[in-house]
Protein backbone atom coordinates (compact mmCIF):
# COMPACT_ATOMS: atom_id res chain seq x y z
CA UNK A 1 0.00 0.00 0.00
CA UNK A 2 1.35 3.34 -0.94
CA UNK A 3 0.53 6.21 1.40
CA UNK A 4 0.68 9.85 0.51
CA UNK A 5 1.65 12.41 3.14
CA UNK A 6 0.27 15.86 2.67
CA UNK A 7 2.97 18.30 1.63
CA UNK A 8 4.04 20.75 4.33
CA UNK A 9 3.15 24.30 3.50
CA UNK A 10 5.14 27.17 5.07
CA UNK A 11 4.69 30.91 4.85
CA UNK A 12 5.33 32.47 1.52
CA UNK A 13 7.51 35.56 1.43
CA UNK A 14 4.50 37.76 0.74
CA UNK A 15 2.59 36.32 3.71
CA UNK A 16 5.59 36.85 5.96
CA UNK A 17 5.90 40.46 4.83
CA UNK A 18 2.20 41.02 5.49
CA UNK A 19 2.52 39.63 9.02
CA UNK A 20 5.56 41.82 9.69
CA UNK A 21 3.69 44.85 8.36
CA UNK A 22 0.70 44.13 10.61
CA UNK A 23 2.97 43.75 13.66
CA UNK A 24 4.73 47.02 12.78
CA UNK A 25 1.38 48.82 12.52
CA UNK A 26 0.26 47.41 15.87
CA UNK A 27 3.50 48.46 17.52
CA UNK A 28 3.15 51.89 15.96
CA UNK A 29 -0.34 52.19 17.42
CA UNK A 30 0.76 50.85 20.80
CA UNK A 31 3.87 52.99 21.36
CA UNK A 32 2.07 56.36 21.70
CA UNK A 33 -0.31 54.79 24.20
CA UNK A 34 2.59 53.36 26.21
CA UNK A 35 4.41 56.70 26.12
CA UNK A 36 1.26 58.49 27.21
CA UNK A 37 0.81 56.15 30.16
CA UNK A 38 4.47 56.50 31.05
CA UNK A 39 4.29 60.31 31.00
CA UNK A 40 1.10 60.25 33.06
CA UNK A 41 2.92 58.17 35.70
CA UNK A 42 5.95 60.49 35.58
CA UNK A 43 3.75 63.56 35.90
CA UNK A 44 1.99 62.03 38.90
CA UNK A 45 5.35 61.28 40.54
CA UNK A 46 6.58 64.82 39.88
CA UNK A 47 3.41 66.27 41.38
CA UNK A 48 3.97 64.12 44.45
CA UNK A 49 7.57 65.37 44.68
CA UNK A 50 6.43 68.99 44.71
CA UNK A 51 3.69 68.14 47.21
CA UNK A 52 6.15 66.50 49.59
CA UNK A 53 8.57 69.40 49.30
CA UNK A 54 5.88 71.98 50.05
CA UNK A 55 4.59 69.98 53.00
CA UNK A 56 8.20 69.69 54.16
CA UNK A 57 8.61 73.46 53.92
CA UNK A 58 5.43 73.93 55.93
CA UNK A 59 6.60 71.45 58.58
CA UNK A 60 10.02 73.15 58.71
CA UNK A 61 8.30 76.48 59.29
CA UNK A 62 6.14 75.00 62.04
CA UNK A 63 9.20 73.49 63.77
CA UNK A 64 11.56 76.44 63.33
CA UNK A 65 9.23 79.42 63.32
CA UNK A 66 10.25 80.38 59.79
CA UNK A 67 10.79 79.03 56.29
CA UNK A 68 14.33 77.98 55.33
CA UNK A 69 16.39 80.44 53.29
CA UNK A 70 16.95 79.75 49.61
CA UNK A 71 20.55 79.44 50.75
CA UNK A 72 22.46 80.68 53.77
CA UNK A 73 26.03 81.88 54.11
CA UNK A 74 25.91 83.80 57.37
CA UNK A 75 27.04 86.20 58.57
CA UNK A 76 25.67 88.35 55.73
CA UNK A 77 27.96 91.00 54.30
CA UNK A 78 27.64 93.29 51.27
CA UNK A 79 30.03 91.06 49.30
CA UNK A 80 29.04 87.56 50.32
CA UNK A 81 29.17 85.79 46.99
CA UNK A 82 30.39 82.73 48.83
CA UNK A 83 28.63 79.34 48.62
CA UNK A 84 25.83 78.40 50.98
CA UNK A 85 23.71 75.36 51.83
CA UNK A 86 20.40 75.36 49.98
CA UNK A 87 16.79 75.18 51.10
CA UNK A 88 16.58 71.54 49.97
CA UNK A 89 19.49 70.58 52.24
CA UNK A 90 17.67 72.10 55.21
CA UNK A 91 14.55 70.24 54.11
CA UNK A 92 16.16 66.78 54.18
CA UNK A 93 14.87 65.75 57.65
CA UNK A 94 11.33 66.57 56.49
CA UNK A 95 11.46 64.47 53.30
CA UNK A 96 12.73 61.22 54.83
CA UNK A 97 16.42 62.03 54.36
CA UNK A 98 17.38 62.66 57.97
CA UNK A 99 20.39 60.30 57.81
CA UNK A 100 21.89 62.26 54.90
CA UNK A 101 21.20 65.54 56.71
CA UNK A 102 23.08 64.29 59.77
CA UNK A 103 26.04 63.23 57.62
CA UNK A 104 26.15 66.63 55.96
CA UNK A 105 25.57 68.51 59.23
CA UNK A 106 25.14 71.81 57.39
CA UNK A 107 26.69 74.82 59.03
CA UNK A 108 27.05 78.33 57.62
CA UNK A 109 30.45 78.82 59.27
CA UNK A 110 33.26 76.47 60.14
CA UNK A 111 34.41 73.27 58.43
CA UNK A 112 30.90 72.06 57.53
CA UNK A 113 29.84 75.08 55.55
CA UNK A 114 29.07 74.37 51.92
CA UNK A 115 32.33 74.01 50.05
CA UNK A 116 34.40 74.08 53.25
CA UNK A 117 35.48 77.63 52.50
CA UNK A 118 36.31 77.11 48.82
CA UNK A 119 34.62 79.24 46.16
CA UNK A 120 33.20 77.65 44.09
CA UNK A 121 32.09 74.78 46.28
CA UNK A 122 33.66 71.54 45.13
CA UNK A 123 31.46 68.43 44.97
CA UNK A 124 31.70 65.69 47.57
CA UNK A 125 30.26 62.19 47.70
CA UNK A 126 27.43 63.56 49.84
CA UNK A 127 26.53 66.51 47.60
CA UNK A 128 26.63 64.18 44.59
CA UNK A 129 23.99 61.90 46.13
CA UNK A 130 21.11 61.52 43.64
CA UNK A 131 17.80 62.09 45.44
CA UNK A 132 14.67 61.02 43.53
CA UNK A 133 12.45 63.51 45.38
CA UNK A 134 14.40 66.34 43.75
CA UNK A 135 14.29 64.86 40.25
CA UNK A 136 11.37 65.04 37.86
CA UNK A 137 10.95 61.58 36.26
CA UNK A 138 10.23 63.22 32.90
CA UNK A 139 13.56 65.04 32.89
CA UNK A 140 16.42 63.22 31.15
CA UNK A 141 19.23 65.42 32.44
CA UNK A 142 22.33 63.85 34.05
CA UNK A 143 22.46 62.95 37.72
CA UNK A 144 25.49 65.22 38.14
CA UNK A 145 25.06 68.74 36.80
CA UNK A 146 28.05 69.63 34.62
CA UNK A 147 27.09 73.30 34.48
CA UNK A 148 27.02 73.55 38.28
CA UNK A 149 30.37 71.99 39.19
CA UNK A 150 29.04 68.43 39.10
CA UNK A 151 26.91 68.45 42.22
CA UNK A 152 23.72 66.36 42.09
CA UNK A 153 21.05 67.78 39.80
CA UNK A 154 17.67 69.01 41.05
CA UNK A 155 14.64 69.94 38.95
CA UNK A 156 13.13 72.26 41.54
CA UNK A 157 14.08 75.82 42.42
CA UNK A 158 12.90 78.27 45.08
CA UNK A 159 10.96 81.36 44.01
CA UNK A 160 12.71 84.29 45.69
CA UNK A 161 10.09 86.84 44.67
CA UNK A 162 9.19 89.15 41.82
CA UNK A 163 11.58 91.21 39.75
CA UNK A 164 9.92 93.88 37.66
CA UNK A 165 13.15 94.64 35.82
CA UNK A 166 14.06 91.72 33.52
CA UNK A 167 17.77 91.02 33.63
CA UNK A 168 18.10 92.88 36.91
CA UNK A 169 21.41 92.79 38.76
CA UNK A 170 21.72 90.48 41.75
CA UNK A 171 22.18 92.28 45.05
CA UNK A 172 23.36 90.24 48.03
CA UNK A 173 20.80 89.52 50.74
CA UNK A 174 18.09 91.31 48.79
CA UNK A 175 14.50 90.65 49.78
CA UNK A 176 12.72 90.25 46.47
CA UNK A 177 9.42 89.76 48.22
CA UNK A 178 9.26 85.98 48.10
CA UNK A 179 9.41 83.44 50.88
CA UNK A 180 12.94 82.12 50.31
CA UNK A 181 15.96 84.20 49.33
CA UNK A 182 19.57 84.55 50.48
CA UNK A 183 19.79 84.33 54.29
CA UNK A 184 16.02 84.85 54.61
CA UNK A 185 14.04 84.09 57.76
CA UNK A 186 10.45 84.60 56.64
CA UNK A 187 7.75 83.59 59.12
CA UNK A 188 4.36 82.21 58.13
CA UNK A 189 2.60 85.25 59.59
CA UNK A 190 4.68 87.49 57.32
CA UNK A 191 2.99 86.02 54.24
CA UNK A 192 0.21 88.59 54.25
CA UNK A 193 -1.07 87.55 50.81
CA UNK A 194 -1.82 84.11 52.27
CA UNK A 195 0.09 80.85 52.01
CA UNK A 196 -2.36 79.54 49.39
CA UNK A 197 -1.60 82.58 47.19
CA UNK A 198 2.20 82.51 47.40
CA UNK A 199 4.47 80.24 45.35
CA UNK A 200 7.43 78.66 47.13
CA UNK A 201 9.03 76.41 44.48
CA UNK A 202 8.77 75.66 40.79
CA UNK A 203 10.10 73.20 38.24
CA UNK A 204 13.24 73.82 36.19
CA UNK A 205 14.37 71.37 33.55
CA UNK A 206 17.78 70.43 32.17
CA UNK A 207 18.22 71.09 28.47
CA UNK A 208 21.50 71.71 26.65
CA UNK A 209 19.76 73.08 23.57
CA UNK A 210 17.95 75.92 25.35
CA UNK A 211 20.71 76.30 27.97
CA UNK A 212 18.32 75.49 30.79
CA UNK A 213 20.59 73.98 33.43
CA UNK A 214 18.13 72.89 36.13
CA UNK A 215 19.32 73.38 39.73
CA UNK A 216 21.04 71.71 42.69
CA UNK A 217 19.59 70.42 45.95
CA UNK A 218 22.82 70.94 47.91
CA UNK A 219 23.21 74.69 47.64
CA UNK A 220 24.54 77.76 45.81
CA UNK A 221 28.07 76.99 44.63
CA UNK A 222 29.31 80.60 44.61
CA UNK A 223 31.25 82.23 41.78
CA UNK A 224 31.54 79.88 38.80
CA UNK A 225 32.47 80.59 35.19
CA UNK A 226 32.31 84.32 35.82
CA UNK A 227 28.90 84.47 37.50
CA UNK A 228 27.30 84.14 40.92
CA UNK A 229 25.15 81.06 40.39
CA UNK A 230 22.15 81.89 42.57
CA UNK A 231 20.10 79.95 40.00
CA UNK A 232 21.49 76.79 41.62
CA UNK A 233 18.80 77.24 44.27
CA UNK A 234 16.55 80.23 43.51
CA UNK A 235 15.26 82.63 40.88
CA UNK A 236 12.68 85.38 40.71
CA UNK A 237 9.64 85.76 38.51
CA UNK A 238 10.24 88.48 35.95
CA UNK A 239 8.64 88.96 32.56
CA UNK A 240 10.85 86.24 31.10
CA UNK A 241 11.16 83.58 33.80
CA UNK A 242 7.40 83.76 34.51
CA UNK A 243 6.68 82.49 31.00
CA UNK A 244 6.34 78.76 31.66
CA UNK A 245 8.61 76.80 29.30
CA UNK A 246 9.61 80.10 27.73
CA UNK A 247 12.94 80.76 25.99
CA UNK A 248 14.67 82.43 28.95
CA UNK A 249 17.47 80.26 30.41
CA UNK A 250 16.02 80.51 33.91
CA UNK A 251 12.36 80.20 32.89
CA UNK A 252 10.43 77.84 35.13
CA UNK A 253 10.00 74.83 32.92
CA UNK A 254 9.56 71.08 32.60
CA UNK A 255 9.39 68.26 30.07
CA UNK A 256 5.73 67.62 30.84
CA UNK A 257 3.65 68.38 27.76
CA UNK A 258 1.98 71.75 28.14
CA UNK A 259 3.27 73.20 31.37
CA UNK A 260 5.06 72.85 34.70
CA UNK A 261 4.24 72.40 38.39
CA UNK A 262 4.46 75.09 41.04
CA UNK A 263 4.21 74.49 44.78
CA UNK A 264 2.58 76.87 47.25
CA UNK A 265 3.39 77.73 50.84
CA UNK A 266 0.29 75.97 52.15
CA UNK A 267 1.41 72.65 50.66
CA UNK A 268 -0.81 72.77 47.59
CA UNK A 269 0.43 72.33 44.01
CA UNK A 270 -0.85 73.57 40.67
CA UNK A 271 0.03 72.88 37.05
CA UNK A 272 0.60 76.09 35.09
CA UNK A 273 0.12 75.89 31.35
CA UNK A 274 2.38 77.12 28.58
CA UNK A 275 1.19 80.43 27.21
CA UNK A 276 -0.52 81.52 30.43
CA UNK A 277 -0.47 85.11 31.63
CA UNK A 278 3.03 85.66 33.14
CA UNK A 279 1.66 88.45 35.33
CA UNK A 280 -0.32 85.87 37.31
CA UNK A 281 2.86 84.00 38.20
CA UNK A 282 4.63 87.27 39.00
CA UNK A 283 1.99 88.30 41.52
CA UNK A 284 1.89 84.81 43.02
CA UNK A 285 5.64 85.02 43.59
CA UNK A 286 5.28 87.79 46.17
CA UNK A 287 4.27 87.21 49.79
CA UNK A 288 3.09 90.72 50.63
CA UNK A 289 2.34 92.68 47.46
CA UNK A 290 -1.33 92.97 48.37
CA UNK A 291 -2.48 91.50 45.07
CA UNK A 292 -4.48 88.28 45.28
CA UNK A 293 -5.06 86.67 41.91
CA UNK A 294 -6.96 83.65 40.70
CA UNK A 295 -4.36 81.26 39.27
CA UNK A 296 -4.84 80.51 35.58
CA UNK A 297 -3.97 76.84 35.32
Amino acid sequence: MISHRPARRGFTLIELLVVIAIIAVLIGLLLPAVQKVREAAARLKCANNVKQMCLGLHNFAQANGRFPPAYDNQPPTPYDYIPGWGWATHLLPYVEQDALHKQINPMTTGPNRFGGGANPAAPTALTQTPLPIFRCPSDNGPYLNPFRNNHATSNYRAVCGTNNTPGGIFTTNEDRGGVMFQNSKVKIEEISDGTSNTIAVGECMYDDVTTKWAALWAGMIGVYNGGVLISCVMWDLDEDSARVNGPAPQAFSSRHPGGAYMGFCDGSIRFFRDGGDPNILKWLGGRRDGVVVEPDF
